[in-house]
């Protein structure tokens, strides 16, 4: 590597400051100034430029064991001219000219570095609409700032370089909460809907990913119980004054007993003792078979409501909605509506449902299930029963991209309520590049080391960051809706309420991390274990000292795997299955991984989440998916994305 060849020369910076000769700096340099002109550029060309600046500098500079940055940037325009990039050139120059520009202008370092942010905002795409050009203004102002005035210099070049992504860089100086498993309360008043459903829509201003809906099912079941029980004694206590009979029939006792119900379907036999003829049995049959149907027709009507709502609002957020596993008429009544809407409905991109599977499940359930994946439906599968989901009292959730929210340093185990506070990933691919053509061990776990090291103490800044918030800087959040808030006073911060949540290490490039690695098909799957339980051993380290709940996960999202992987390309090259791709792909995808019961062992080692997605042919059938779930969940998967090939 080329800085092992360069490792004696040291960079004189414009301060007089010296420090050693960086050559990966060199490369994010050219790549910034190739992103600056094209949208898709070509990684060759820059990776090309690359080699041949550092060739140059390394014949030229090597024996004089110092270069100055200016030498550095010289180098890398004439060589630009030369090789014939000449937008990119002058994209260089023009960025040269503006940085000594501000320079004089700005004493400050992190003023000069702050203005870098009206420079970026040119190149905003101005096909965008004004609100969405305004939020992308605020995103990058907050973003820059978050580098500028919050993060320490050496988290700042960690992420820069492409050995950290700080996922939301943007938001957590807002005090934006990642993802949030929201703790919804229940009750039987008219208003209800509408505040459940405001609650849920105005989250989203507080939250920069995904919202979890818990369990919708038995959630809602106790409202439309009641409202059955409440129409019911509703009719008959209309009919009874309207005919005149509420004098022979005891209306308090009937209520009595109404209110002692604990499903939509009952019978008359409920109100035998307090009928004395035919005719009155034949009108609670009439009013209770009424009842039942209107209370059906309700519950359509609600669940379409909500979900209509969610579809409607459409943002960077999603939903995640859980369905239960309770048997209960009404739960399964509501699970039955939420798989006819899905059915009826064009797949919501936003709005994201994970049923939960058990193994006493009936299989015509599991069938219907199954013709929505067959029918492309935006559905995930969780299994609560998996060794490293189960507990007696409380279901572990999961949310669309495989991120798992359930246990906790400092209370009971539980995913209602429970957030992830924020996350930063390491590039694990990174690694193994470094150690492509050197398969040193102990130098890959030492670099592993320093790199979890300095994640967890940039997660701790963005955690105290977030914590200096007051229960007030929120109108949805910590007033009932987050695990422990009721504990806040007025003005208080809320730290206390954020130490419940996760802080989350994410392993992006595990795939290739292990082919760079090792090369023996044989040993591969063994390495990839070793790597996590060696990871998973240092973050409970982390969790005991900080008191806080580190787990690790893998990222499901383009985003970090793309950013990582261009900045890569630029520094390595192309190397055949680790980076000529356009993005670092999930471990699910590694052939070295044969079988389920391989891959259950990665989820459970992965306790932040890891989303597994099996591609299915377009020709199979309903039963082979039923049949293919049933295997998942005997051989301990966790949570799993089946898709139909399109």
């Amino acid at each position: 590597m080329w800085n092992e060849v360069l490792e004696n020369l040291v960079v004189v910076k414009r301060s007089g400051q010296r420090v050693d000769f960086n050559a990966s700096k060199v490369a994010i340099a050219i790549k910034k100034a190739f992103d600056a002109v094209y949208q898709d550029p070509d990684e060759k060309q820059i990776y090309s430029v690359f080699e041949s600046v550092l060739k140059y500098i390394n014949d030229n500079y090597g024996d004089r064991k110092t270069i100055s940055v200016e030498d550095i940037q010289d180098t890398i325009v004439n060589h630009l001219q030369k090789m014939g990039f000449t937008e990119v050139y002058n994209a260089y120059q023009d960025y040269r000219q503006k940085r000594a520009a501000s320079r004089k202008v700005f004493s400050e370092k992190q003023q000069h570095k702050f203005v870098k942010v009206v420079e970026s905002i040119e190149n905003v795409d101005t096909t965008l609409t004004p609100r969405k050009l305004l939020h992308k203004f605020g995103k990058t102002i907050s973003s820059e700032y978050a580098k500028s005035y919050i993060l320490d210099s050496k988290y700042v070049r960690a992420y820069e370089e492409g050995n950290i992504y700080i996922h939301n860089l943007e938001f957590f100086p807002l005090g934006y909460i990642s993802h949030l498993n929201l703790k919804l309360n229940i009750s039987d008043d008219d208003e209800f809907l509408d505040e459940f459903i405001s609650s849920i829509i105005n989250a989203q201003s507080e939250i920069s990913s995904e919202i979890g809906i818990n369990n919708i099912d038995t959630l809602l079941e106790g409202y439309f119980l009641n409202h059955y029980k409440n129409t019911l004694k509703q009719k008959l206590k209309c009919y009874f004054e309207v005919n005149g009979i509420s004098e022979f029939v005891p209306f308090n006792k009937v209520e009595e007993i109404i209110n002692k119900v604990n499903d939509i379907d009952i019978d008359v036999s409920y109100f035998e003792q307090y009928i004395s003829n035919s005719i009155l049995k034949n009108v609670f049959k009439i009013i209770i078979k009424d009842t039942y149907e209107s209370e059906k027709a309700f519950i359509v009507s609600t669940i379409s409501r909500i979900f209509n709502n969610l579809k409607t609002y459409q943002t960077s957020n999603g939903y995640t909605i859980s369905v239960s596993t309770s048997y209960s008429s009404v739960a399964t009544f509501i699970k039955e509506t939420i798989i006819s809407y899905l059915n009826d409905n064009k797949a919501l991109d936003n709005v994201h449902v994970v049923f939960k599977i058990v193994h006493d499940i009936d299989e015509g359930y599991l069938g219907r299930i199954a013709s929505l994946i067959i029918n492309q439906k935006n559905v995930f599968i969780s299994f609560p029963s998996s060794s490293y989901n189960k507990d007696t009292t409380n279901d572990v959730e999961y949310f669309s991209n495989g991120l798992r929210i359930f246990e906790s340093l400092n209370d009971e185990k539980r995913s209602n309520g429970r957030m992830i506070v924020t996350s930063t990933s390491i590039n694990m691919a990174r690694l193994g590049l470094k150690y492509l053509n050197n398969h040193n061990i102990s130098h890959f776990y030492e670099e592993l080391d320093s790199l979890l090291e300095l994640t967890k103490n940039q997660l701790l800044l963005a955690f105290e960051t977030m914590g200096n918030k007051s229960k007030e800087n929120y109108q949805v959040l910590f007033n009932g809706n987050v695990l422990g808030d009721e504990r806040l006073e007025p003005g208080q911060k809320i730290r206390k309420i954020l130490k419940s949540g996760v802080v989350n290490i994410g392993l992006v490039g595990l795939k290739e991390c292990v082919l760079s690695f090792e090369t023996d098909e044989t040993k591969q799957y063994e390495l990839l274990i070793k790597i996590l339980k060696y990871i998973d051993k240092k973050i409970k380290q982390f969790s005991d000292e900080t008191k806080l709940n580190f787990q690790m996960f893998e990222p499901s999202g383009l985003t970090s795997r793309k950013h990582f992987i261009g900045i890569d390309k630029s520094i390595y090259g192309m190397h055949k299955e680790i980076t000529d791709k356009n993005a670092y792909e999930l471990i699910d995808t590694a052939k070295f991984i044969t079988n389920n019961k391989e891959l259950s062992k990665v989820q459970e080692l992965l306790s932040g989440g890891c989303l597994a997605t099996i591609n299915i042919s377009n020709k199979t059938n309903n039963k082979k998916i039923v049949d293919q779930i049933i295997g998942l969940m005997n051989d301990d998967i966790g949570f799993v994305k089946l898709q139909v090939d399109k």
